[in-house]
């Protein structure tokens, strides 16, 4: 069984992150590669963003659905919790496109799968999470997350490492919720 608390706060500290991003002027270029295609997320289940073979690969139970309220509208999710290994990960939709992340702290812009994103580091010496955005449409973009939460073999995992785990969840969300979406 899972437990939301995690979960939730990434959802909070995600609507932080953006309350805080947006210099209110609109950037004519964007830093951006064109798309290899729009995936419209404002309808799609965002638990299909793994499937329940990548699940069982995480040690994952079925996601739980998480909405709530951001700074910019309402946002939608799905969580998943592993805690033998210690990583949470979520997928969420953000109502403007990935370029309001943009310029954040900790933050570098990169392409993955031909689609731009923003990289966002944070917690390093605690619970480190790396946040994926994810550049889906004009209008929209999806976070993608994945958080320690709890000390490896090593100790605090690296960025590295948390940020892999998060760049592997972005490729299969972006290729599921792609297929899934209207």
């Amino acid at each position: 069984m899972s437990r939301p608390a995690p979960l939730l706060f990434a959802l909070v500290t995600v609507g932080a992150l953006l309350a805080g991003c947006g210099s209110g002027a609109a950037d004519p270029a964007s830093p951006f590669p064109e798309r290899p295609a729009d995936i419209d997320v404002s309808t799609v289940d965002m638990c299909r963003a793994l499937t329940a073979g990548e699940q069982a690969e995480l040690g994952v139970e079925p996601g739980e659905v998480l909405t709530g309220e951001l700074s910019n509208g309402p946002t939608r999710g799905c969580g998943w919790s592993n805690y033998d290994d210690g990583y949470n990960y979520g997928v969420q939709t953000i109502a403007d496109g990935a370029v309001v992340a943009v310029g954040s702290v900790d933050s570098t812009v990169d392409v993955l799968d031909g689609y731009g994103v923003v990289v966002s580091t944070a917690h390093g010496e605690s619970v480190p999470g790396c946040s994926i955005y994810v550049d889906v449409s004009d209008a929209q973009a999806i976070r993608v997350q994945a958080q320690a939460t709890k000390d490896d073999a090593t100790g605090i995992p690296s960025f590295e490492t948390v940020c892999g785990r998060a760049r592997s969840l972005a490729s299969k969300a972006i290729r599921n919720l792609g297929a899934a979406a209207p």
